[in-house]
């Protein structure tokens, strides 16, 4: 286990300050991701590859209405309506929506492909893929890559896990590449390589692992590591990162078709409602942050495994990385404020005025709410606002663009990315 590097930094009145330094190690380069077919590069039949990525934001109101607004040229489409969503996911592509009659799964029609050193970007024809109705309040874990690779989906009522092919989703197919069975338990099933981190519970949480498991399923001797009450999980271009009750556990591919484990530990005292329970960040790098109990933000580098703590004045509500050179965070807080911060410098970037005041009060609208970072701006919905706000984070907290789409945003993601 490679040591840490543990920062705090101290939240004074409406300001941040850093009392320790995270050296960023990130770069705007990616590395490559894994299970890049040989030739391709992301392109589907039908689509058309383009010049830049094609970011839009997917939303979808109380009734179900599901609609796609274009961030480039501001037009709006609509998708297939849903009924009683009550959580949306997303890899990027994919709308991941839970609802009365199971995971409803639509294709944005919208994509980008990692090529190590640059993108490819292609539009096609969004549709309604259909429905895995044995996987209610699923949680979803995407890949690097909507065209290659798996996408796991868990279902934590039942325990079972299905890993889905994701060349045959961007061909409108729900084919499964394996499933997972154990008792209940709050877990997941992730995608690593050409197999998944799977996890397995134990007679008490704290017995808990995490298991890989091969391209058919069977498990990797040797290849696996303790994690008590997984939280979350999210695919980094370092490595999957696992938010457990001991730390961060990063996993990474092997060269004998295995993985290994880095186990990057929270600080000694550490409180268990302080530990992250989601983990969010910018898709294709390689920084994470998770909201840490009443006070501020984790933030991880999945490259160098160094933590640091962010501490608040008020309690954050969500929080992004965007993972790039000024090593820059975007949070929500309780009082509807965006705040941006740069782990890199010490800096606090600035904050915006309250943003969301009747969301922040509303329980029911603020489970919709959803905090997105891409390479230059982040969205943030406002459901009782019927809103969503975009900030330039990179220009003091700058609010650059309040929209309004026609499908109002009770629920709100990013695809194109």
């Amino acid at each position: 286990m490679k040591s840490t590097k543990y920062a705090v930094v101290l939240g004074l009145a409406a300001s941040l300050l850093l009392t320790g330094c995270l050296p960023s190690g990130a770069t705007e380069e990616s590395q490559q991701p894994t299970n890049e077919p040989a030739a391709g590069h992301g392109a589907v039949e039908g689509a058309r590859e383009v010049a830049e990525a094609p970011l839009h934001l997917a939303t979808i109101d109380k009734r179900g209405s599901a609609g796609m607004f274009d961030l480039l040229n501001e037009t709006e489409s609509s998708l297939d309506s849903l009924e009683e969503v009550s959580a949306l996911q997303t890899d990027g592509r994919y709308l991941f929506a839970s609802t009365a009659e199971g995971l409803t799964i639509l294709d944005s029609g919208v994509w980008s492909w990692n090529h190590t050193d640059h993108f490819h970007f292609y539009r096609g024809t969004a549709r309604k893929i259909g429905i895995l109705d044995n996987a209610p309040k699923a949680v979803v874990t995407g890949g690097p890559l909507s065209t290659a690779g798996s996408t796991g989906v868990y279902v934590p009522a039942t325990g079972e896990g299905i890993l889905l092919d994701n060349a045959r989703l961007a061909n409108g197919e729900i084919s499964q590449r394996f499933t997972t069975h154990h008792a209940p338990h709050r877990g997941l099933l992730a995608p690593l390589g050409d197999g998944a981190i799977s996890s397995q519970p134990g007679q008490k949480p704290a017995d808990m692992r995490v298991q890989y498991l091969d391209a058919t399923g069977e498990p990797v001797a040797g290849a696996s590591a303790q994690c008590a009450e997984p939280a979350g999980a999210t695919a980094t271009v370092a490595g999957l990162v696992i938010a457990c009750a001991q730390g961060f556990l990063v996993a990474t591919e092997t060269a004998n078709d295995s993985a290994k484990f880095d186990l990057v530990p929270y600080p000694a005292g550490t409180k268990a409602g302080d530990r992250a329970e989601s983990l969010e960040h910018r898709k294709a790098r390689p920084a994470v942050a998770g909201v840490a109990g009443d006070h501020g933000a984790w933030v991880l580098n999945t490259r160098s495994l160094q933590l640091q703590r962010v501490l608040t004045e008020h309690k954050l509500l969500r929080v992004s990385a965007v993972g790039d050179s000024p090593g820059h965070i975007v949070a929500l807080d309780d009082r509807g404020r965006v705040l941006v911060y740069s782990t890199t410098t010490g800096q606090s970037v600035g904050i915006t005025k309250e943003l969301l005041p009747r969301t922040v009060k509303d329980p029911e609208a603020l489970r919709g709410v959803s905090l997105e970072t891409d390479a230059q701006r982040a969205y943030v919905n406002a459901p009782s606002e019927n809103k969503i706000y975009e900030i330039d984070f990179a220009d003091s907290a700058r609010i650059s663009r309040t929209l309004a789409p026609e499908t109002s945003p009770h629920w709100m993601t990013q695809v194109g990315n």
